[in-house]
Order: structure tokens, then C-alpha cells, then sequence
């Protein structure tokens, strides 16, 4: 059975497949040392049950944008393990960094804590914008919470979700143009 490499993320088997979708080109952080290589060796960290080296590898990697890598660091900073101190409220800040920019992963991750209230508030309003973008970016599991948070709340609720929504895509729609 795969390992998962984050709560609603992808399997460790299905990763290389993402990480070539996701990655154009590699980039260097000042190491000589390419940044697909950095996040791989990561991996095999994570892959091998050494939190602390794969969050070695990827903290420079998501301070310095990646995506993935903030996801992934979120992942570990949220489960924690392996000597490694659960922390809910940084991982909620790594989600975000990356849900700001369009990440469905961390849209969904970052919409469930805000759902459970880990880490943050419970803020059913943000739960259901998070949800709501992820569920737009084809995350089934996103839908199904999007849907059933929706259910319980006021249509006043759900139309402050709606318009903090609009704001976020619009926002991480703004940062992609040229």
C-alpha cells in the first residue's frame, strides 16, 4: 500500500508522475544543486521515515516558492512524527502560502483545518471557500466536504464563502498573468 505522503494528497506511488506535471525546469537555490533534485532527495527521505531529513531538504525549497514543497513541509509540520513536533498552526501557513497561489492540495488541506478548527479558529465560512476552489480544480474529496459543510451552514455564510472565494481565485489568478 502507497504511503501518503500528506492527509489528502497524493500516494507515493502517483508522485513522480505529479512531479514531472508540475516541475518545467529546474531551478537553483544558490547550492549549484538543482531544486527537482532537492524535492527527490526529500522524498526519499519522507519515503524512508526520516522526517527531518526531507524537511531539511524541502524547508529552502518551499521558502523559496515551490509549491510543492510548502505542501509537503505542511504535511509533516501537520501530522508531525518521527521527532519531528506537530505543529497545526505553521502548517496551516504553509497551506496557505501555497492555496494563495492555486494549489488545489493545500486548498483542501487548509479549507479541512479551518473546518476542524486545528491549528486556526474554526472558521466554517474559510472552510468552505478552500473547499470550493479545490473542488474547482477536480478534488472529489474537496467537493464531498464542500457539500456537506454547506448543508449545515446559513445562506448568509454561504454567500460570505462566495465572495471570499471570488477574492482568493481572483487574487491567485492575478499573480499567474504576465
Amino acid at each position: 500500500m502507497p504511503v501518503r505522503l500528506w492527509r489528502h494528497g497524493i500516494a507515493a506511488g502517483a508522485w513522480t508522475a505529479l512531479v514531472i506535471l508540475f516541475v518545467t525546469a529546474a531551478s537553483t537555490l544558490g547550492s549549484g544543486r538543482p531544486a527537482f533534485a532537492d524535492f527527490a532527495q526529500g522524498l526519499e527521505a519522507y519515503d524512508a521515515g526520516d522526517l527531518g531529513a526531507a524537511y531539511a531538504e524541502w524547508l529552502p525549497l518551499a521558502e523559496a516558492g515551490n509549491l510543492q514543497a510548502q505542501v509537503a513541509l505542511a504535511g509533516i509540520l501537520e501530522t508531525g512524527g518521527q521527532g519531528l513536533t506537530r505543529d497545526p498552526a505553521a502548517a496551516a501557513l504553509w497551506y496557505r502560502r501555497a492555496a494563495e497561489r492555486g494549489e488545489s492540495v493545500a486548498q483542501m488541506n487548509l479549507g479541512d483545518i479551518y473546518a476542524q478548527g486545528r491549528g486556526l479558529g474554526r472558521d466554517p465560512v474559510k472552510a468552505l471557500a478552500w473547499f470550493s476552489l479545490a473542488a474547482e480544480q477536480g478534488r472529489r474529496w474537496a467537493a464531498e466536504r464542500r457539500d456537506a459543510l454547506s448543508a449545515t451552514m446559513t445562506a448568509v455564510q454561504r454567500q460570505a464563502a462566495e465572495r471570499l472565494g471570488r477574492r482568493l481565485r481572483a487574487a491567485y489568478r492575478a499573480d499567474q498573468t504576465p
